[in-house]
């Protein structure tokens, strides 16, 4: 009953945004970029390594509880971004082109993203801005408690990601890959592989995506159980979900690395969250 009334609210929130679209109401269309975001229901859920094959700095595992929020259903791409900057380039890689308008944007620090995010902000009048970590690992984990939100086992791993496969091993052959093949070397088109239960796509692999938080090793004893967001001192910021680069270790649900915001590589990119009113 609790879940049936929840849904109609979030049904008679959608109604009153702008540029909604089908999929029970609970898609937004942004009409700047044409980037469409989810609505996400707020939760509480085990944030961490509750699969017991992390790190250090994603324990203790704790109960968080994040509110109602809007998230990009794909990573921004180089069309969107372009938008913004006209002159960026994503590079390429070992040959491969990291640049068409249907890939991932890349080679972009927390910096850019941010100051896309206000870009979009003013262009538009709504706001947008990066994700929370907590929102970002809720919205990766779409309900599971494993270590990817397909599950334990990497065998399935190439029907939901662009990572390191076996199609990548042939060309840099000492990397540590899973076991499958994915058909990509490199960036795949945003939205090519199966969605999470929240209808997002590559939320692992394809490119790693950058959050609001400042990074900070021991941030989950410190933060508080609702809407945690880490804003104290510290060198970096917080990178998540892997990228078609990354093995098993590093695509997970609740991995996470600190890197300098002023800094991009190539297989770094993002995603935004829509304000809800």
């Amino acid at each position: 009953m609790e879940l049936k009334r929840k849904k109609v609210l979030l049904a008679i929130l959608c109604a009153f945004l702008p540029g909604t679209v089908a999929a029970a109401e609970t898609q937004y269309t942004e009409p700047v970029t044409g980037m469409i975001f989810a609505l996400i229901p707020g939760g509480c859920y085990s944030m961490g390594d509750s699969a017991g094959d992390g790190d250090p700095n994603e324990r203790p595992v704790r109960e968080v509880c994040v509110g109602d929020f809007l998230i990009g259903t794909h990573e921004v791409t180089n069309k969107q971004y372009k938008l913004f900057q006209p002159n960026h380039g994503s590079g390429s890689s070992q040959g491969a082109s990291l640049d068409g308008d249907d890939l991932p944007v890349v080679n972009v620090s927390w910096e850019d993203a941010r100051a896309f995010a206000q870009w979009l902000s003013t262009q538009s009048g709504a706001t947008y801005r990066l994700p929370s970590e907590a929102e970002w690992e809720y919205a990766a984990r779409a309900g599971s408690s494993q270590s990817r939100y397909w599950g334990n086992s990497v065998d399935d791993t190439c029907t939901y990601a662009n990572v390191a496969d076996l199609t990548a091993q042939q060309q840099w052959a000492k990397w540590t890959v899973f076991p499958c093949s994915d058909g990509y070397a490199a960036a795949a088109p945003v939205g090519s592989f199966k969605a999470n239960d929240y209808g997002l796509y590559d939320m692992l692999g394809n490119v790693w995506e950058w959050c609001e938080d400042v990074y900070n090793s021991e941030a989950y004893e410190k933060l508080p159980k609702d809407n945690p967001l880490y804003t104290g001192s510290g060198e970096y910021r917080v990178m998540r979900g892997g990228g078609w680069s990354n093995g098993p270790l590093g695509v997970r649900s609740s991995h996470r690395v600190g890197l300098s915001p002023g800094f991009g590589h190539h297989s770094l990119g993002f995603r935004l969250v829509k304000s809800t009113p």
